[in-house]
């Protein structure tokens, strides 16, 4: 059944100069994470750059000076690493991947970095199903029932791929995603607007080579650790609000919703195989 659509966390960003340190030691820190006594964070990034979020997790200033590549650091900080980090400020679990509405109910695609979750989604959403969330999947409810929150319209795609695709989902040309990176385009979908629970969730392996597609079950020990793997700022978020709150939302997760390792060959027909096997789940 779906919900009315809950609100992703926002945050107004700001470019300048960050505010000074405190002279008082921070309650928490981590490698890239720094929790200050009046409850805002200054947040590193692993490419260069920084951030600082007030205690209400609302605003934020962001200074790329220094960074090799100020686009993709601004990339990475102000639309990855702030929102994830907010998820975890307000309870929410942010999960990396991608949520499709298949026949009605919401399907999450996982995995890591170029495992071609955004090639399967195009691939679904030219099939005439609709996009709830990209990039940054957002899930709240849990350890009751898991929602997946609507998303900003838009899926992005590596430009080659963008292209391909943007004839075949009836999408304007991609443009250039807002940071300004070359490499990635933005393609304007139809966007699904409300909550829905997750009905399942698919882990993608790329591999070079061997079988068209292997579909794996994942349970126990490492179904946890996949999914584990696939939660935003996991480290950020332990430091924030502790592991073991996080490792409840994982499992309950898992209790609701089974997870599928999809190991598929890389080539241009690997979507439509994934998503042949996806519709055709009961």
């Amino acid at each position: 059944m779906a919900s009315a659509a809950a609100a992703v966390p926002e945050i107004t960003v700001t470019e300048g100069p960050l505010p000074p340190l405190p002279d008082a030691p921070p309650l928490d820190a981590g490698p890239l994470i720094r929790i200050e006594v009046d409850r805002s964070i200054r947040l590193t990034g692993p490419i260069g750059g920084a951030c600082h979020l007030d205690a209400a997790a609302t605003r934020a200033v962001l200074d790329t000076t220094g960074a090799a590549d100020p686009a993709a650091a601004r990339l990475l900080l102000a639309e990855d690493m702030l929102p994830g980090l907010a998820c975890h400020i307000h309870g929410l679990l942010p999960v990396s991947g991608t949520a499709v509405v298949i026949g009605g109910r919401a399907v999450l695609l996982a995995g890591a970095s170029g495992s071609g979750k955004s090639l399967l989604a195009a691939e679904l959403l030219a099939r005439g199903h609709h996009l709830l969330a990209d990039g940054i999947v957002v899930l709240s409810g849990l350890p009751g029932p898991a929602l997946i929150l609507p998303g900003p319209a838009g899926l992005t795609l590596h430009a080659d791929a963008g292209a391909r695709y943007a004839g075949r989902i009836n999408a304007p040309p991609p443009q250039i995603r807002r940071a300004g990176v070359p490499r990635l385009r933005h393609l304007p979908t139809a966007q699904h607007t409300t909550s829905l629970p997750v009905l399942a969730i698919f882990h993608l392996w790329q591999t070079i080579g061997g079988r068209d597609l292997e579909v794996l079950p994942a349970r126990g020990l490492k179904g946890f650790q996949t999914m584990e793997g696939n939660v935003r700022q996991l480290h950020e978020g332990r430091i924030l609000r502790g592991a073991r709150p996080i490792f409840a939302e994982v499992a309950a997760l898992l209790g609701r919703a089974p997870l599928t390792l999809l190991r598929h060959r890389r080539d241009w027909q690997a979507p439509a195989r994934l998503a042949d096997h996806i519709e055709a789940m009961p």
